[in-house]
C-alpha cells in the first residue's frame, strides 16, 4: 500500500474513533457536565460522571468539599457562599472552571389535601356562540366580527372587562346609540381590536352580540406546598385552565377551600380515571388565589391545614433527584392524605420551569387497586425522595395510567408569583 493511500486510512480510522469516542458514556458526561451548579448548604449534589475519567479539583479553599466516587462527583457545601472549581481531568489537565453557588436550603411542608378553586378570571371567556332569531333571519354578531370560543374580552369600549354584567350594560348602550361594541380581544396567539354591531332581539328584549362568556372558573385539586413562615403555597403543578379550551386563565381574584373527596373513577388503559370531589368548606383549608402561573396556582393560606403532614422538610435541588423509590402524598376519600409508594424512572435535567420534569411508575398495590394509577385530581400532589420534597404531580399517561408525569417543586418555589403571593381578596 503506497504513503498517500495509508495516510488516508489511518486518518480515516482516526476519525471513526474520534467519533466513537465522542459518543461514549465518558465522553458525553464531560460535554454534559453542568456550566454552574447550586448546592443546598449543609446538603449534596451527585454529578454524574465515569470511572476512567480521574477528576481532581483544585479549589483553592476547603470549601465545598468533593467526594469522587465511581457513579459521580458529590459536592458537599457545609457553608453558603460562591466558590469556582477548577476541575482537572486525570488529575493534572486542566479543563474548565465550575461556578458553584452553596445556597441556604429552603424548607416548606408538603401538601397533600384535596382543595377546591373558584376563580375570577382577568377578562370574559368566551366559551359559545348563541345565534340571534330575528324576525326573518338569524345572526352570529360577533362570530362574523371575527370573535373566536376561547378568547378573552379584555377591555369593552375601552373599558377592563371585569365581569359580565360590564359587557351586557355596554352592549345595551351601543346598541341603543346604534353603534358598534368596541371589544379588545386576547387571542391564543395575538391581541386584536374588534368591532361588533349589536342586534335587537324580540325575543330577549335587549340587545345581543350572539355569544356566551363566563367570568369564572372553578376545579378541584390537590396542593403541593407551603411556606410555613408566611403561609404562601403553591398547588396543582400545571396551569389552571378554562374548562371549555383547556387553555390557562388569567386570575383576578380567587378563593382556595377544602375539598371533600366522595368518589374515584379509575383509570383505564383507554379512560383517564378521576376524583369526585365537593367544596367542603374552609376548616382544613382556606385561603386566596393570587395568580394562575404555568407550574400551578399560588397563593395566602388563612391558616396551616388542619389534616396532613406538619412536619417541614427541604426542597431538593433538580440535581439532588435520583431514578429510584419515591413517594407521592394525595387524598383518596374525604379529605385526609394518604401517602403512597412510587418509582422515579427518569429526572430530566432542566435549567428552566417545565411541568414535565420527572416521569415515575406508580407502584404501591394499594393505590393500583383503587384508582389504577394516576387519575385527575391528583394534579399538585406532592412527591417526597429521601427526606426531600423534589416534586408535584402534573400529567398522567392517557394509555398507560400507571405511568405520570411530574415537575420539579425547586421551579414551583422558585416562581415570582409565589414568593410574592399575597393576601388580596
Amino acid at each position: 500500500m503506497k504513503k498517500p493511500q495509508v495516510k488516508k486510512v489511518a486518518g480515516a480510522v482516526a476519525a471513526v474513533a474520534i467519533m466513537t469516542a465522542g459518543t461514549t458514556t465518558p465522553a458525553s458526561r464531560i460535554f454534559n457536565f453542568p456550566q454552574r451548579l447550586e448546592v443546598s448548604e449543609g446538603q449534596d449534589v451527585l454529578v454524574n460522571w465515569s470511572r476512567f475519567l480521574p477528576v481532581a479539583v483544585r479549589n483553592g479553599t476547603s470549601q465545598p468539599v468533593m467526594v469522587k466516587d465511581a457513579g459521580g462527583i458529590d459536592f458537599q457545601a457545609p457553608h453558603a457562599g460562591h466558590y469556582l472549581l477548577r476541575l482537572r481531568l486525570f488529575g493534572w489537565f486542566p479543563w474548565r472552571g465550575v461556578p458553584v453557588d452553596v445556597t441556604k436550603p429552603v424548607y416548606v411542608v408538603p401538601g397533600g389535601e384535596s382543595m377546591g378553586v373558584v376563580v375570577r378570571t382577568r377578562g370574559l371567556v368566551v366559551t359559545h356562540f348563541v345565534p340571534v332569531r330575528l324576525a326573518d333571519r338569524v345572526v352570529e354578531p360577533a362570530a362574523d366580527a371575527g370573535v373566536e370560543r376561547g378568547d378573552v374580552i379584555a377591555r369593552v369600549d375601552g373599558r377592563p372587562a371585569t365581569g359580565v354584567g360590564v359587557l351586557e350594560q355596554r352592549i345595551n348602550v351601543d346598541g341603543a346609540r346604534h353603534r358598534p361594541v368596541s371589544l379588545r380581544i386576547v387571542g391564543r396567539r395575538t391581541e386584536r381590536d374588534l368591532l361588533v354591531e349589536p342586534v335587537w332581539s324580540p325575543r330577549a328584549h335587549q340587545f345581543l352580540l350572539g355569544l356566551d362568556v363566563q367570568d369564572r372558573t372553578s376545579g378541584v385539586g390537590t396542593l403541593s406546598f407551603y411556606n410555613p413562615l408566611t403561609q404562601q403555597y403553591a398547588a396543582l403543578g400545571h396551569s389552571m385552565t378554562d374548562g371549555l379550551t383547556r387553555r390557562p386563565v388569567g386570575v383576578a381574584a380567587g378563593r382556595a377551600t377544602g375539598a371533600d373527596i366522595v368518589g374515584l373513577v379509575p383509570a383505564t388503559d383507554t379512560q383517564p380515571g378521576q376524583k369526585v370531589g365537593v367544596l367542603a368548606g374552609p376548616t382544613n383549608i382556606s385561603g386566596t388565589v393570587a395568580d394562575n402561573g404555568v407550574l400551578g396556582i399560588v397563593g395566602h393560606l388563612d391558616h396551616p391545614p388542619v389534616w396532613g403532614p406538619q412536619r417541614e422538610v427541604p426542597i431538593a435541588l433538580p440535581d439532588q433527584v435520583r431514578p429510584g423509590p419515591a413517594t407521592i402524598i394525595t387524598v383518596l376519600h374525604g379529605q385526609i392524605p394518604e401517602t403512597f409508594h412510587i418509582e422515579i424512572l427518569k429526572a430530566a435535567q432542566q435549567y428552566a420551569p417545565n411541568v414535565k420534569g420527572l416521569l415515575f411508575r406508580v407502584s404501591d398495590p394499594s393505590l393500583l387497586a383503587k384508582t389504577g394509577g394516576i387519575v385527575q385530581g391528583m394534579s399538585g400532589s406532592p412527591i417526597l425522595q429521601n427526606g426531600r420534597l423534589i416534586g408535584a404531580v402534573t400529567h398522567v399517561l392517557v394509555n398507560r395510567p400507571t405511568l405520570g408525569f411530574g415537575c420539579y417543586a425547586y421551579w414551583m418555589e422558585r416562581q415570582a408569583s409565589f414568593r410574592h403571593a399575597g393576601s388580596t381578596t
